[in-house]
């Protein structure tokens, strides 16, 4: 096309305007504001109580509570920085250093008390994974549809922060209704429904994050 300028108005006259993304930890509040409620509706068909936390040994399980979550917002807010082009992902190895002080901490009070009769049975691992397989489902779609939006170089490695991050937010919302004490195979199940919503958001979003390329 010789006539440029014809060229230009076109494509001007069809351009909209393009919506400003928000900063990432105003992103990261929307989201866990978001998430919470939405995780803690989809699973109350397998909520049973609310944790006791006059318990001895409830001050270890408060402290995994707590790092549970500053972990899911810090790898979510991981996810949503890789998301954007030309940014620079965030130096997440405070995060990991973080999941390794949660992992000791459960695996401390894994080993503390021996489980009661009838307790850290398969049946209840499985609840467990349940629980935090359906308090996950509505946070994945929530995320996917917010880093679809700022289409990632990187969709794998957002996908997997993403997961990250609804992992540990399950893993914290299971706390608000389980024993403060851990036993082996319970504790297996709740790494065990980590590991799988991880792989169920980079499986699930890259479809979605890929069109978006």
């Amino acid at each position: 096309m010789k006539n440029h300028d014809q060229l230009i108005d076109q494509l001007s006259q069809s351009a909209r305007p393009v919506k400003r993304t928000w900063p990432v930890g105003w992103r990261v509040v929307a989201w866990v504001v978001s998430v919470l409620p939405c995780g803690m509706l989809s699973s109350w068909a397998w909520h049973s109580r609310f944790t006791d936390w006059s318990q001895q040994g409830a001050g270890l399980a408060m402290i995994t509570l707590l790092l549970a979550f500053g972990i899911g917002a810090g790898a979510m807010a991981g996810a949503f920085t890789l998301s954007i082009a030309g940014r620079k992902p965030l130096g997440l190895r405070w995060a990991a250093l973080l999941a390794v002080v949660w992992l000791a901490i459960n695996l401390l009070n894994t080993a503390s008390v021996a489980p009661p009769a009838g307790v850290g049975r398969f049946g209840e691992g499985m609840h467990c994974y349940l629980f935090m397989l359906s308090a996950s489902l509505p946070m994945m779609a929530i995320s996917i549809a917010c880093l679809h939006r700022t289409r990632s170089l990187y969709p794998g490695q957002s996908l997997a922060l993403a997961g990250a991050g609804i992992a540990f937010m399950s893993s914290m919302l299971l706390s608000l209704c389980h024993d403060v004490h851990l036993h082996n195979l319970d504790f297996a199940m709740h790494l065990a429904a980590g590991v799988t919503i991880v792989m169920l958001t980079v499986l699930t979003g890259r479809r979605w994050i890929a069109l978006s390329r």
